[in-house]
């Protein structure tokens, strides 16, 4: 349950960053997972190679997220919005800047996995009462989650930042029609989910002691799926929907016979196919106009 809980943070960071700029944009940022695979890999590089404390590297992995996500935003959505395409052309812009970032991650540094480092502080162990071993980096993971969760939901729901993000989440031209900047909620709303992204990184890093190219693509995966399964657009949604799944994989390996933990994913696939299948709009309502 306490590893479930660790794994199911890391996916509701990641799936409110989905959730908001599908809220936003209507579309799909598929370079997300690259967005966290980069902020864990500034975190890699600077701490392994300059010695930075942990919580430099921290922020630095939140700072690098943030910068990557920008620079898809301006250079991949902004050229292709401006000319008004058909989402699959837009689809097809984010989907090659996934394929371009991982591409290019891997012929710099390869494909093998590399040691992430960690801190002092999150390798200890607590040890109830009742003889549970929980692990200090788990407990911290679940704790920061909470927090930004919380810090999110009421940046949303109570400021005017906040508000213009779910009008233009609702409805954008009517929010342009009473002085809504859609621009700057767009960028608002990128970096946000990038930082969120960027925290997500260096939880999975601590909490797996890996960091390779490719770890974006199936937890980025995952991700979307709780932002699909949490309702489009809507944030605890979102973030329920990804601890549910974290809850549900890692119980569907710790249940089972070993022999059936090679097809873990597709536990993932049936859950979604089951509960669209029952209530196509997600688990929760969905924050945004649905024609």
């Amino acid at each position: 349950m306490i590893n479930a809980l660790s794994y199911g943070s890391i996916l509701a960071l990641l799936a409110i960053g989905y959730t908001m700029i599908y809220g936003i944009l209507g579309l799909i940022n598929f370079a997300h997972g690259e967005i966290f695979m980069i902020g864990a890999f500034f975190f890699y590089l600077l701490v392994t190679f300059s010695g930075v404390p942990f919580l430099v590297g921290f922020f630095a992995a939140i700072a690098g997220s943030i910068f990557i996500g920008l620079l898809i935003e301006r250079f991949v959505y902004k050229p292709c919005l401006k000319r008004s395409p058909e989402v699959l052309t837009v689809f097809i812009a984010s989907f090659g800047a996934s394929l371009g970032l991982r591409n290019l991650f891997t012929m710099i540094f390869g494909d093998g996995r590399r040691a992430f480092p960690s801190a002092e502080f999150l390798e200890g162990i607590i040890i109830t009462k009742a003889g549970l071993f929980i692990n200090v980096k788990d407990l911290w993971i679940l704790v920061v989650t909470v927090i930004l969760l919380v810090a999110v939901t009421l940046f949303i729901k109570h400021t005017k930042l906040g508000t213009a993000m779910r009008a233009v989440a609702y409805d954008a031209n009517a929010a342009r029609l009473v002085g809504v900047n859609s621009t700057t909620v767009v960028l608002l709303a990128f970096v946000i989910g990038s930082a969120l992204a960027g925290v997500s990184a260096v939880s999975y890093g601590v909490s797996y002691g890996i960091v390779n190219p490719s770890m974006g693509y199936l937890i980025g995966l995952n991700g979307f799926i709780a932002a699909v399964l949490g309702g489009i657009g809507n944030v605890p949604g979102a973030a329920a929907a990804g601890y549910i799944i974290g809850l549900g994989e890692v119980m569907f390996v710790a249940l089972l016979p070993p022999s059936y933990s090679a097809v873990r994913p597709i536990f993932v696939w049936a859950l979604l196919f089951l509960i669209l299948f029952i209530k196509p709009s997600g688990l929760f309502r969905p924050s945004v106009k649905i024609e």
